[in-house]
């Protein structure tokens, strides 16, 4: 018999073998160091484990593409900014909510920031309520906390320092400890400094109509609310909310649009469960593989038999019955009506149709459970996120918040071959305009229904066929001017 050592010598010199047979002679065959490389790259990349490829590629990769900054550098370049021996820095109020509300607040926050030409204090985010999920500030002090409680502060950071290096950050009001002059800020409100806001599609918002009116305004309001001679420097500027306030979809065009909401990236570790999700779905529910290094899905006309998947988002959580929510019963004709009119019907014997059911319920609940019965009728199995994790990725999960759970399904809903949801939801706009942008519909092919339009008249169409966003990729029902606000002033 021969013993293990054995055994393991003759496979390291079977696989050196192989290898020079695999580098050395195409090398001589084609004289490329960079051949070589590319070729070495893949022999090492066929002896991993292919889930921990797929899950490192993920992460590696944004949808759409990583960031480019050029257009952000251009912006940054082209502003006047405060010179550092009489500086202003800017803090703005934390952003309640979730990943749609936070993000562009904190994004608003940075571009007001870069606009004026200041200093910037990275903004913070209110947490909910753990015990009540419809108290949107009940979680944590005043002051909120820091944005890595969603996102990646390293990629924020970084990105502003390559791409923005005008832009002074700091990390925290702690961090400047040392300055006293920054404890008593200067507030300041978007109203104060404009009363020109938008009117989009007969629909008065709180957008801002000249936005590059806004540094010379501010200059003025400063100048009279707090003089020179009564300045001490350095000077905090302290923002209110903004979280629908900057025309984002007129910014420079749909290149930074897309480009500057890529700034905030979730956090590595929701990320990588979202991705090992994704890997589970696709072997257990023959599910065709996305290609994260390209940041592409499954196209979305063949998701309904072409071996992608259907992402649905429904809202009906306990904060929802107050604020303008549609109830379930409302939300889900939705939903299935699409199924019915606009997805092709199966052959027979094909296997079911995958859903995946992006909620902060579980499968306990009665509106997953109707949800999962109405879908069997039309072929669909409907898979939550805790379907597709393990045990072990099952107790991280429990260890996050609400919210943070939400960033999960999120990433997910990116990647679906369709993706369905309501109008009212700002986290809906989010994933169905970062669709839009990065597989080539654009947002301005996406905008179906206005308020004050066809659409929005009682008995125009049937209740289902609401849609306010419609391209090859996602679909948003219903009618609200929320969704006005959100489809103007978004940072995908």
């Amino acid at each position: 018999m021969v013993g293990s050592s054995r055994i393991f010598h003759l496979t390291r010199y079977l696989v050196a073998s192989l290898a020079f047979l695999y580098f050395v002679i195409p090398y001589l065959r084609s004289h490329s160091s960079e051949y070589v490389r590319d070729h070495y790259a893949d022999l090492l990349r066929s002896f991993q484990d292919e889930k921990k490829l797929f899950v490192s590629d993920f992460l590696e990769n944004e949808v759409g593409g990583e960031m480019d900054g050029s257009a952000l550098a251009k912006l940054c370049a082209s502003k006047t900014w405060i010179p550092p021996s009489q500086p202003v820095v800017v803090s703005c109020d934390p952003v309640p909510g979730g990943i749609g509300e936070v993000k562009n607040g904190q994004l608003n926050c940075i571009r007001f920031a870069i606009e004026i030409g200041a200093q910037l204090i990275l903004p913070r985010m209110h947490q909910r309520s753990p015990a009540d999920i419809s108290n949107l500030q009940g979680g944590q002090s005043h002051k909120g906390l820091s944005l890595d409680y969603m996102f990646s502060k390293p990629h924020l950071v970084a990105s502003l320092q390559r791409h923005c290096p005008q832009l002074q950050v700091h990390d925290s009001l702690d961090a400047l400890y040392d300055k006293p002059s920054l404890l008593k800020p200067l507030p300041v409100n978007v109203n104060q400094l404009t009363e020109d806001f938008a009117t989009f599609d007969d629909t008065p918002t709180a957008i801002v109509q000249h936005p590059e009116e806004l540094s010379a305004r501010f200059t003025a309001f400063m100048d009279r609310e707090l003089p020179i001679e009564k300045r001490y420097y350095p000077v905090r500027v302290h923002l209110a909310q903004t979280l629908f306030a900057w025309p984002t979809l007129n910014e420079t065009g749909a290149h930074f649009r897309a480009d500057f909401g890529k700034l905030l990236r979730v956090r590595d570790d929701i990320r990588a469960l979202a991705a090992s999700a994704l890997w589970n779905l696709a072997k257990t529910h023959a599910v065709k593989l996305l290609n994260p290094k390209a940041g592409t899905v499954v196209d979305g006309a063949s998701s309904d038999g072409g071996g992608g998947f259907t992402g649905i988002h429904l809202r009906t959580e306990q904060d929802t019955r107050e604020g303008g929510w549609p109830p379930y019963k409302d939300q889900v004709p939705y939903h299935f009506n699409f199924f019915l009119h606009h997805m092709t019907p199966l052959p027979a014997g094909a296997p079911p149709r995958t859903v995946f059911l992006a909620t902060g319920l579980t499968a306990k609940d009665d509106d997953v459970k109707n949800f999962r019965a109405r879908a069997a009728d039309f072929n669909a199995t409907v898979v939550v996120k805790r379907d597709l994790l393990d045990a072990a990725e099952i107790s991280v999960l429990n260890g996050l918040t609400w919210d943070q759970r939400a960033l999960l399904d999120y990433e997910i809903l990116l990647r679906a071959g369709t993706m369905l949801g309501i109008v009212e939801s700002s986290f809906a706009w989010d994933v169905a305009l970062r669709r839009g942008l990065a597989y080539g519909t654009g947002e301005s092919e996406g905008f179906e229904a206005k308020p004050g339009g066809a659409a929005f008249q009682t008995g125009t169409y049937e209740k289902s066929e609401l849609v306010m966003w419609k391209d090859r990729w996602s679909r948003l029902f219903g009618r609200s001017e929320r969704g006005v606000r959100m489809y103007y002033a978004m940072w995908p």
